[in-house]
């Protein structure tokens, strides 16, 4: 299966959520297609608290290096996610937040020190902002943010989460995403929700 994740790098819960993805691609037969929705895009004009405001600026400076990259043509998905790996690792593992490094996230992908240079590039913006038309289309609304989570078929299915309180791993991780398809691929299912038992942990 394909799966579409749609994420901002600074986003705790999408971080969360990528983590149990790619645990269960270990266990699973599953293709993660890493899509950037840049939080700071998607809030302009709005009055975002100043705590929030440093990550998502750096959020959207990575995602353009990201685009930068593709548009290069030196980005595969593999890369893609070893970037953001390495990026979110800093940001909320770390705890480093916005003073969490670009440059070393590149290393990590393996790509070129100086597309760092696209971190300030707005004509970046543009293909940022075509991904996220396109799931906000497939969505049906432009109230939701991330994690966005589209399951590829002739019929895609998107969904606003799962929102996680900490990483999954191993059969725990497997069983939820076996549910997780289940519901899917119920055409009757709408909507499930249920009370936040804790805050994000990143252990």
């Amino acid at each position: 299966m394909r799966v579409s994740f749609y994420f901002d790098p600074s986003c705790p819960w999408c971080w969360l959520t990528s983590r149990w993805l790619t645990e269960v691609q270990q266990l699973r037969d599953l293709e993660i297609a890493w899509k950037p929705f840049s939080l700071e895009i998607k809030n302009t004009g709005l009055d975002v608290p100043a705590q929030y405001r440093p990550g998502m600026r750096l959020g959207l400076r990575a995602l353009r290096v990201i685009e930068a990259a593709k548009s290069e043509n030196i980005a595969d998905m593999d890369s893609i996610g070893r970037f953001y790996n390495a990026l979110g690792t800093q940001f909320h593992v770390q705890g480093l937040g916005a003073k969490s490094s670009i440059a070393d996230a590149l290393i990590a992908a393996q790509w070129p020190a100086d597309l760092h240079y696209h971190e300030n590039s707005e004509e970046m913006d543009l293909p940022i902002r075509k991904f996220m038309d396109e799931v906000l289309a497939l969505y049906g609304t432009d109230e939701i943010g991330v994690p966005l989570l589209v399951l590829e078929s002739d019929t895609p299915v998107t969904f606003s989460g799962p929102l996680l309180t900490r990483t999954l791993r191993g059969d725990e991780a497997a069983d939820l995403w076996d549910a997780f398809t289940v519901f899917a691929k119920n055409g009757a299912f709408f909507e499930l929700k249920k009370q936040k038992s804790s805050s994000p942990d990143f252990s």
